[in-house]
Order: structure tokens, then C-alpha cells, then sequence
């Protein structure tokens, strides 16, 4: 029986769910590394998700839920219930494949049913003040609000526009022309209302179902030029391997 998590008597960011997504398969860093889950492939011996969670830690953000499937098993090995990092880590499991946004709805449906969340990729980092974000997101009074991170070339991820008030427009589809611009850091905070849509079908994707939606009903935009990466291809794989270490201190 999973254990529930612990609730902040303070409605603030400390107190704040983070649910992140780790199960996805991997199959584009295979070449690479095709020992585990990729949330646990090696940065300078650390596996990815320690610097993660310690940006997390960092923040004052404790209450972590990781939405598991492929060989989660060996991520729950690793990290236990994370009390060793200040953490508290409790695990969502999938039986079968469900997709971001399925995966993101069961896991809340368990630990935070009526809270607002903050959801993230497992396999990217993005570094940003939490803090700031959630400012943001309270000042404008939004239902939901992604991080976006800055890159050189957005061809690999497709960009994001945004409208002269901060809100998003549109997402626009990967191309084979190398600009720079927004795309997606795959972090979000989410309200209640925004999860019980999510729940309301419990399959689909995050990024091509869940967040073109909401569009109309209004997505607030925090931009950030921090540094991002994503370990999703062997490239940028071993391009972490040479950075990481120097933006997270573990």
C-alpha cells in the first residue's frame, strides 16, 4: 500500500507537489545507454535524476512523486524514499503504458487530488527559480503556466510563441531550419481545475493533447535563458557530461 505523502500546513511553493514524469522508455538514447531507465543514465557517475532532485531539494520543494513505469523498480533501488536527499519521494506506478498525461492524472489522482502541482520531464533540466514561476503564476492568477527555456536552434523541439501580455499562442512544430527562440522546458504548474480535466481522460500526451487545449482557456508563459539541457539523444547526452556538473553541485 503506498503511503500518502505529508501535507505543508503553508499554502506556498514548499508545500507544493512535484510530480515528475520518469517512465518513458528511452528508446532514442539506447546507443548510448540501455542499462535502465534514462532518469539513471550516468552524468560523471551520478545518475541524471540525482541533479535534478537536488535543484528540487535546493528550492525547498520536499514532496516528490515520481510517475514510474519502465523498470521503475530500479529508480525505486537507487532512491529509496528519498529521505537521504531532504526529500520526501513516493512512487505512482503504471501497469501498462498511459502517456504523460495519463501517467500525470493516476499520479495525482493518489497523492495530491485537489492541489495544485507542479508537474516536470524527467529527463530535461531547466534552471529557473522556482520561486519567481510560482510568483508569477499567482500574480496572474493562471490556471496553468510552463517554463520555457531559450535555445539557439528549436528545430529538435518545436518553439513556442508568446503574446505581449506573457501568454501562449501557440506551439509551433519541429522544422529542419535552425533559428532560435522558445520551446517547451517540460515544467509546469498546474491548478486543480487543469488536473481534474487531465483526469477526465486518462490517456494522452501532455505536449500534444493537454497543453494545445488549454490554449484557449489560458497558458501563462515563464520565460527563462537558463541553462537547459535534455538527455533525451546520445548527443546531448554526452554534451551533460561536460556541463552538468558545473550548473548542479551535487
Amino acid at each position: 500500500m503506498e503511503t500518502p505523502l505529508p501535507r505543508s500546513r503553508v499554502n506556498g511553493l514548499g508545500g507544493c507537489p512535484v510530480m515528475v514524469l520518469v517512465g518513458g522508455l528511452g528508446t532514442r538514447l539506447r546507443s548510448a545507454y540501455a542499462d535502465g531507465p534514462k532518469v539513471l543514465a550516468p552524468i560523471s557517475g551520478k545518475p541524471f535524476l540525482a541533479y535534478l532532485l537536488k535543484l528540487l531539494a535546493d528550492a525547498g520543494l520536499y514532496r516528490v512523486v515520481l510517475c514510474v513505469g519502465y523498470r521503475g523498480e530500479q529508480i525505486e533501488q537507487w532512491l529509496g524514499d528519498g529521505s537521504r536527499l531532504g526529500l520526501h519521494v513516493s512512487y505512482s506506478h503504471e501497469d501498462e503504458p498511459m502517456g504523460t498525461a495519463g501517467a500525470l492524472a493516476l499520479a495525482y489522482s493518489r497523492y495530491a487530488n485537489g492541489e495544485r502541482i507542479l508537474a516536470m520531464n524527467g529527463d530535461s533540466i531547466l534552471r529557473i527559480s522556482f520561486r519567481r514561476m510560482w510568483g508569477l503564476h499567482m500574480r496572474r492568477g493562471a490556471a496553468a503556466t510552463i517554463a520555457l527555456a531559450h535555445v539557439s536552434d528549436t528545430s529538435r523541439y518545436g518553439s513556442v510563441e508568446v503574446n505581449a501580455r506573457g501568454w501562449v499562442t501557440s506551439f509551433r512544430e519541429k522544422t529542419y531550419e535552425a533559428t532560435s527562440g522558445f520551446i517547451s522546458a517540460g515544467i509546469y504548474l498546474l491548478e486543480s481545475s487543469v488536473m481534474d480535466t487531465i483526469r477526465a481522460s486518462d490517456r494522452g500526451s501532455l505536449e500534444r493533447d493537454v497543453l494545445p487545449a488549454q490554449l484557449g482557456r489560458g497558458l501563462l508563459a515563464f520565460r527563462s535563458d537558463g541553462y537547459f539541457i535534455d538527455i533525451g539523444v546520445p548527443e546531448d547526452f554526452v554534451r551533460a557530461q561536460k556541463e552538468l556538473t558545473a550548473v548542479v553541485r551535487l
